[in-house]
């Protein structure tokens, strides 16, 4: 949205959560003006969230709360403690609708971002924690990102040529990197196709676990007491745990060799990982996923923001790949 929320309207959608506001600021995100709403209560602080749809998925706004609500209030039965706590509305509900809009309520984490070796371990035990939760239901539907990636990198490959005609800078990126962009997808889709990969995604087709999709270093908070939150949960789904342990190291770890084992160490003191699972977590490392992003939109000014972060950053992310193969290496056959 691109007005403030009036302070009678959030008044109005947090008392239905039990509170009594006394004061209330918009924070921003990458994303949005105004993606939190920080309220200030006699009791504390909390979040005040409008929930928006994945475009990803064909139901609409207000199925996509629901089952968002039924995957919480699982983690929550199950005792997972690394997201704030959702509180519940007057009508014992997680969400409430107000003006068309569903929104929800979760207490404030006061708290720093990722730093130390350490934060990064306590982030791999919080995800692998994540990950061995099975929702179990009739309705369940696994959401595919390799099928999804596999579609861009097509895209992105006929539309090369377009993005080269667009303007200068895109044309000098992709003339200097689009090749290179072009071996890692077609290496990760080869070492896809091995049967011991392509084993491991039949069945977790079958079984899938519960991931949050959107794991970046803003969405992960060490609180004042040195406990790991992981906020934004709006995107959360049945889908991939390697797809989603690829992404975590990508958007947290800044390439750095030290985060990333520090990372996958946490995740395997909880799931230890076997050469096959390596191997695809690495694989899925690879692909360039940013690029396929500006080939889709090379006319947008965050396009022009991530090109540049890609060829600061595109010695460190060789170097990364480089790391993360030779983890897989080692691994346990």
């Amino acid at each position: 949205m691109a007005n403030s929320y009036s302070q009678r309207r959030i008044r109005k959608i947090v008392r239905r959560f039990g509170l009594i506001p006394l004061r209330s600021e918009s924070v921003a995100s990458f994303y949005r003006k105004n993606a939190i709403i920080r309220v200030q209560t006699e009791s504390g602080s909390y979040a005040m969230k409008p929930f928006y749809r994945s475009l990803l998925l064909r139901s609409g706004t207000i199925d996509q709360i629901k089952t968002t609500a039924d995957y919480i209030q699982f983690l929550m039965n199950s005792g997972f403690n690394n997201m704030p706590k959702w509180l519940k509305s007057k009508d014992g509900r997680i969400w409430i609708l107000n003006q068309g809009r569903p929104f929800y309520v979760t207490a404030w984490i006061h708290g720093r971002k990722l730093e130390t070796p350490a934060d990064f371990e306590k982030l791999g035990r919080a995800l692998a924690s994540l990950h061995s939760s099975r929702f179990l239901s009739m309705n369940s539907t696994f959401f595919d990102h390799i099928h999804l990636w596999k579609n861009r990198d097509r895209l992105f490959r006929s539309r090369m040529t377009i993005a080269n005609q667009a303007n200068l800078w895109t044309h000098r990126w992709f003339k200097r990197f689009g090749a290179s962009c072009i071996q890692f997808s077609d290496r990760t889709w080869t070492e896809l196709k091995t049967p011991e990969i392509a084993n491991l995604l039949k069945k977790e087709m079958v079984r899938p676990a519960l991931i949050h999709n959107d794991i970046t270093a803003h969405n992960v908070i060490i609180s004042n007491n040195g406990q790991l939150f992981i906020i934004d949960w709006d995107h959360m789904k049945l889908g991939s745990i390697y797809v989603d342990l690829a992404i975590t190291l990508m958007n947290t770890t800044q390439f750095n060799p030290v985060f990333m084992h520090s990372l996958l160490k946490g995740y395997e003191e909880l799931r230890p990982l076997n050469h096959a699972e390596r191997k695809l977590i690495s694989a899925l490392y690879r692909l360039p996923r940013e690029a396929w992003h500006i080939a889709r939109f090379p006319d947008h000014p965050r396009s022009r923001n991530m090109l540049d972060i890609m060829e600061q950053t595109w010695l460190l992310r060789l170097r990364a790949m480089d790391v993360l193969d030779e983890w897989a290496n080692s691994g346990p056959n």
